[in-house]
């Protein structure tokens, strides 16, 4: 083996010992020009549904968020988005607090709304970055 090959070699073996453990996530990014307010629902066997939902994150214009952090277990997922005028919602109905919340999805609490949030296809992505656009 020549002294480059095994300068390569030994380099890669150190590397290795380095690497950052791996993260998984979703994240919301604003791609509009107003701030919006995100919440997210997700799959989550610890609850009665095996559903839970969290909201609202806040986006600035250009911003991103990680709104879910462990690693996905369910490629489809749920959110809704409002801000500047425009909505981001689908036919999935559930009730959603006006002020922050974690809940399992057929928990609620008062004042609240029913919003429908679209679902999210994220294959088999292990992250996954969703820009809501005008």
């Amino acid at each position: 083996m020549t002294t480059r090959k095994l300068m390569m070699a030994v380099g890669a073996l150190a590397g290795l010992g380095f690497a950052m453990p791996a993260h998984a996530w979703v994240q919301f990014c604003n791609g509009t020009s107003a701030t919006i307010w995100t919440a997210y629902s997700w799959r989550q066997t610890s609850c009665a549904t095996g559903w839970a939902k969290r909201g609202w994150w806040s986006l600035s214009p250009g911003q991103c968020k990680i709104v879910y952090g462990p690693a996905i277990s369910n490629r489809y997922s749920y959110y809704y988005g409002e801000g500047g005028g425009r909505t981001w919602s689908g036919p999935y109905y559930t009730c959603t607090p006006y002020a922050a919340f974690n809940l399992c999805d057929h928990q609620c609490f008062n004042p609240s709304r029913n919003l429908g949030y679209r679902q999210l296809d994220t294959g088999r992505y292990t992250n996954y970055t969703l820009t809501l656009r005008p």
